[in-house]
């Protein structure tokens, strides 16, 4: 285990740390914050030896007392493919009823709830007045997917300037989403000027971080200028799932663009294309049968 760290609670009177005994015994009386904190100490490891099975079960009864932090951990761990305890729908409840206590990540959650209609009636409106709450406490998710409602004018008036922004800053502040985001509006000039070296980066710093799909996009800002580097983004985002990007490295190999041609990668990569529903590898490999 590492250095004990203690756990902080807000109280009447102020802030206070408790240690884990006293974290046990809290919990021990069923007061729904000693079980939330006892719940996260075994989930990660804070003060005791990890245990998930246990740091659940504690989750699950701190939600069952009340506990909004709890629910909107809940929500976040389900989210993140890391619990199954719940579906969709009881994710929305629990989201929607931990945003009343002003919990950004909550209403984050509950935006995107009322956003797809999941639980609740759709709601472009208050999914927007949800991501402003969370955004305007900082919550940088929250403010690229409002910059999204700006974008195509859902639930607020159509602002593509404001969009980019929000997308702008929501980058600046770390979300890797917003990062893609910003490039897109840069590279086609959607509320910003056309500035195509300004999105390369946005795409090399969200690509840098994991997302496919910038490494997709930088491989079709860096095909011109440095074919063999536009391929390799190319197949990472391919072998990150993009089935578009697929299609593009099957394409190269093709027609030996930024790679050595080779007729057998060609038909592999656009086999796998074509299974992901990209049209224009069918239509290849058709062709390639006919040769």
């Amino acid at each position: 285990m590492d250095e004990q760290q203690g756990f902080l609670f807000q109280g009447t009177d102020g802030e206070a740390e408790y240690d884990i005994d006293q974290v046990r015994e809290m919990a021990a009386r069923d007061e729904p914050d000693g079980v939330y904190a006892l719940a996260m100490a075994y989930l990660f490891g804070w003060d005791v030896e990890a245990d998930e099975d246990r740091g659940y079960e504690l989750l699950e009864k701190a939600v069952d007392l009340g506990q909004t932090d709890a629910m909107a951990l809940m929500v976040r761990l389900y989210m993140q493919s890391e619990y199954d305890g719940i579906d969709n729908d009881r994710a929305a409840e629990l989201a929607i009823t931990a945003s009343k206590d002003g919990i950004p990540e909550a209403q984050l959650y509950a935006g995107l709830a009322y956003m797809d209609g999941v639980s609740v009636q759709q709601d472009y409106a208050e999914a927007a007045r949800l991501f402003s709450l969370a955004a305007n406490q900082g919550d940088q998710e929250a403010r690229t997917t409002l910059g999204y409602l700006y974008e195509n004018g859902l639930g607020v008036p159509k602002d593509e300037a404001k969009a980019f922004k929000m997308y702008r800053t929501a980058a600046r502040g770390g979300s890797v989403n917003a990062m893609f985001h910003a490039g897109v509006c840069l590279e086609f000039g959607t509320g910003t000027p056309v500035d195509i070296p300004k999105a390369r980066e946005w795409y090399l710093r969200g690509a840098q971080m994991g997302d496919a799909f910038a490494m997709e996009r930088l491989g079709h800002l860096m095909m011109e200028d440095s074919p063999g580097e536009g391929f390799e983004w190319f197949l990472k985002a391919a072998m990150e799932g993009v089935a578009t990007a697929m299609g593009t490295v099957g394409f190269c190999y093709l027609g030996g663009t930024g790679v050595e041609q080779d007729s057998e990668e060609a038909r592999k990569w656009l086999r796998m294309a074509a299974d992901n529903g990209i049209e224009e590898a069918s239509e290849a490999l058709l062709d390639l049968e006919n040769q």
